[in-house]
């Protein structure tokens, strides 16, 4: 293929060591002539049933939402995605978006998207697609529509727990080591206190990040709860919306996932803090300890 440009228009990402956190993301890409019109929701959904790229699970096809035809086309007149977005009346938690130059067929668009884009492609919390083709233009919109944050703590504690417990039970794949079974952790007030206050710290912040505000790592604020050590271990997370969505991305993710089935680890907290008006709308932190 000749003639390739690729530019990213509007970013807003936060530096986090775990790409959970959805954002809104704008390619753009020139293909050379080719006779046949590609089915852009068809392109991506055969994209995401084959895992995307080689070592990556497969994601569940994305519905094909009119509001998204209706932003894609909004596109071509601002460039704006969460402009096209509010005039289309789709309220996103999250989204991206792919415009892609020149006539192309859906091999061709499949190729160019996959090498270079293909995490975005196979996000699993996209639900929704929609697209606008014009001449020899496509705009393709992926996005996940805003709903009402309403969790109750001891509920997400005790699923998170559950979730983890199961895993841990099982041996898995973590990225390119294969980890064995382990045994379960339990729940740690103090863990959990160390956790509530670096989600409410991220929150506060809308950033994402291992450090806190202060400098302080995640071992010191788990001495700082009260807790004397000899193993410790933190996972962070950003925009899940529910205890299920947020234990399978750290699952997803290879070093995440060992330390969740760490078997040095035998207590864990978890916590979220919500951060109203803030993209994202809500941050996790889970903290892993084994006390000396």
């Amino acid at each position: 293929m000749r003639n390739h440009t690729f530019a990213f228009p509007r970013c807003h990402s936060p530096r986090m060591p775990l790409a959970i956190a959805l954002t809104v993301v704008g390619v753009v890409t020139t293909l050379a002539a080719a006779a046949t019109r590609a089915d852009p929701v068809e392109v991506i959904n055969a994209m995401r049933a084959e895992g995307c790229a080689r070592g990556s699970s497969p994601a569940p096809p994305l519905r094909h939402d009119g509001s998204l035809d209706n932003a894609a086309r909004e596109l071509t007149r601002d460039g704006r995605l969460e402009v096209a977005l509010g005039l289309a009346g789709y309220d996103a938690m999250s989204s991206t978006f792919f415009h892609v130059r020149g006539s192309h067929t859906d091999e061709a668009i499949q190729q160019v998207l996959g090498e270079r884009y293909c995490a975005e492609i196979n996000d699993p919390r996209y639900e929704d697609t929609g697209a606008f083709q014009r001449g020899n233009e496509t705009w393709i919109v992926l996005a996940v529509r805003k709903v009402p944050l309403v969790l109750e703590a001891a509920t997400v504690e005790a699923r998170v727990l559950a979730l983890v417990n199961t895993a841990r039970a099982q041996a898995r794949r973590c990225g390119r080591d294969q980890l064995d079974a382990t045994g379960p952790v339990v729940l740690s007030p103090f863990l959990t206190a160390a956790a509530i206050a670096h989600s409410r710290d991220m929150a506060q912040r809308g950033s994402l990040g291992h450090p806190g505000s202060d400098g302080s790592t995640s071992a010191e604020r788990v001495t700082r709860a009260g807790y004397t050590w000899r193993a410790t271990g933190e996972n962070i997370a950003a925009g899940l919306r529910d205890a299920d969505a947020v234990v399978a991305a750290w699952l997803d993710s290879p070093g995440h996932c060992a330390t969740l089935m760490g078997p040095q680890f035998t207590e864990m907290g978890v916590a979220y803090a919500l951060a109203p008006g803030k993209n994202p709308p809500i941050y996790w932190t889970q903290v892993f300890a084994a006390p000396r």
